[in-house]
């Protein structure tokens, strides 16, 4: 099989299979009795596995083949899944949604590093990002619809979303471990050694990076939270899963359109500092909108999505700015950003958790002050970085000029 097809594949069936059991969550976390503090702790396995075990995912790809570790990473979350359909107390569900998180923390890594060695130039490696990218945001959205409707056909079998989850899982793990691609897998060669030596770089970052990383924490805290309670939120306010999954649907069409066309478009035209200070300028006053809005649906529908498409773009605008530092290898510096990622999802769902249970308004006013801190943050960073920005943007019109 070509090569751009099976990474595009790959990408769309991450996006469907990894998120079709999202939708079913609340309405069967809700049918089992199971408070908001717990459902903080299922949430947050995403993120501690991706907090433990990204950099260990990726390092597994770099030495053997990455097919079959891509393979296993669908087979596990798959086994995963089938045990959160099939448990039922609080502490299980618990072992089920960390058996989840440990491989969810393999997809994207391999998948990046596979488009990294096998797309040597730069224009077609990013095309290639971005249309992966793209097509797992696609899948999602197409998920959380799939998922919503299964959930109201199954009702109260909620279970069955997972089992049938896990069987697509599984079956689509065979497929990669016995697909014959032209992909490139440069980094087979590296040994234990190697890895250790590169990955002492993460302690000697420039200050521009830990800077934004560390912004990247308040971030990831605060949309995690907003992304995965909002399911909660709207089927506690009365509506069923597949009302859930077209608002879902929606957003992620909206990140779509951002990521491919709004995203380029911008960063061509300012620097990347300042564009993140415009997101973060509206984000934390659309997020407000949207849920202070008397109709939910129409604050939904209106204020959440452009929110959505505030954060959808905050995705290839901070990857950009990462792709111009070389002061360490990118492996490292995307890394250690990752790990921040899995932190902040880890730490921002078990506090969620605890707020939702308090009042289920609190976990999105809470990431509404910390959007405040991550626009002051940038406000900052543009100051101390002031004749960079300049720079870049009499740069781009001294080009229009031409």
């Amino acid at each position: 099989m070509k090569r751009k097809p099976y990474i595009l594949l790959i990408s769309f069936m991450y996006g469907i299979l990894f998120h079709l059991g999202n939708a079913a969550i609340p309405s069967y976390t809700n049918s089992l009795g199971i408070s908001g503090t717990f459902v903080g702790f299922y949430l947050a396995s995403a993120g501690l596995g991706l907090l433990v075990f990204a950099t260990l995912w990726g390092a597994l790809g770099d030495i053997k083949n990455r097919d079959h570790v891509l393979a296993l990473v669908f087979f596990g979350y798959g086994i995963g899944q089938f045990l959160f359909g099939l448990f039922r107390g609080e502490y299980t569900l618990l072992i089920a949604a960390l058996v989840s998180g440990t491989f969810f923390a393999g997809i994207l890594v391999n998948l990046y590093s596979y488009i990294n060695d096998s797309f040597k130039e730069e224009q077609d490696r990013n095309k290639m990002l971005s249309y992966a990218v793209s097509l797992y945001l696609l899948g999602g959205a197409i998920a959380y619809v799939l998922g919503g409707i299964l959930a109201d056909l199954l009702d109260p079998w909620f279970s069955g979303v997972f089992y049938i989850q896990a069987v697509l899982l599984v079956g689509f793990s065979i497929f990669i471990f016995f697909s014959k691609v032209d992909l490139v897998d440069t980094d087979h060669h590296l040994t234990r050694v190697y890895f250790w030596n590169v990955f002492r770089q993460a302690f000697r970052l420039p200050w521009v990076p830990i800077f934004t990383i560390t912004l990247t924490f308040f971030i990831s805290f605060s949309h995690s939270n907003v992304r995965r309670f909002l399911d909660y939120y709207v089927i506690d306010e009365g509506y069923s899963p597949t009302e859930l999954g077209l608002v879902v649907f929606v957003a992620g069409l909206v990140s779509l359109v951002a990521n491919l066309w709004i995203a380029p478009y911008f960063l061509r035209r300012m620097h990347n500092f300042r564009f993140l200070q415009i997101q973060f300028m509206f984000a934390p006053l659309l997020l407000l909108l949207a849920f202070r809005t008397a109709d939910l649906m129409l604050g939904l529908y209106t204020f959440y999505m452009g929110y959505t498409l505030m954060l959808a773009i905050y995705e290839p605008t901070a990857i950009s700015f990462m792709s111009d530092n070389r002061a360490v290898s990118q492996g490292v510096l995307v890394g250690v950003r990752q790990s921040i990622v899995g932190l902040g999802m880890t730490l921002g769902f078990i506090t969620g958790g605890i707020l939702y249970d308090i009042d289920r308004l609190y976990v999105f006013f809470l990431a509404i002050a910390f959007y405040v801190i991550v626009f002051l943050g940038f406000s900052v960073l543009i100051m101390l970085q002031y004749k960079e920005v300049k720079l870049y943007r009499s740069n781009f019109l001294k080009e229009v000029r031409k």
